[in-house]
């Protein structure tokens, strides 16, 4: 086996998926297709978080069991799931490539200055 075979499967493993962007000489997907993979993912997302909350809640000690304590512990144990990661960083891709598609897209978020806090006037 010579060193250019070995590496190779390396460096094709090191490649991210590019789930939003077609390879060369693929075909761009469809408006409908980009929306349905969206969706596919937000499901899978609602599914990992909907089991991270039950265990959450099944190994909860506390009598301190409020709907933010929860929220934020279910948050915690995402934030370090790969699985869930993976799933919102191509969420997010297909949401702009949704934008970019999509001619009546509205950005929510449009005019919206960055930064600051809503309760003390700059949100």
């Amino acid at each position: 086996m010579s060193e250019e075979q070995e590496v190779a499967p390396t460096e094709a493993a090191s490649e991210p998926a590019g789930e939003g962007q077609p390879e060369p000489g693929q075909q761009m997907p469809t408006l409908e297709q980009v929306r349905a993979r969206k969706a596919a993912l937000e499901a899978k997302m609602e599914e990992f978080r909907s089991a991270t909350e039950a265990e959450v809640l099944k190994a909860w000690t506390s009598p301190w069991r409020g709907a933010d304590a929860v929220r934020a512990k279910v948050d915690a144990r995402l934030a370090s799931n790969a699985d869930f990661r993976a799933a919102l960083t191509a969420q997010r891709e297909m949401t702009v490539l949704e934008s970019e598609m999509d001619p009546d897209y509205v950005d929510a978020n449009a005019g919206r200055q960055a930064g600051g806090h809503p309760a003390i006037g700059r949100a």
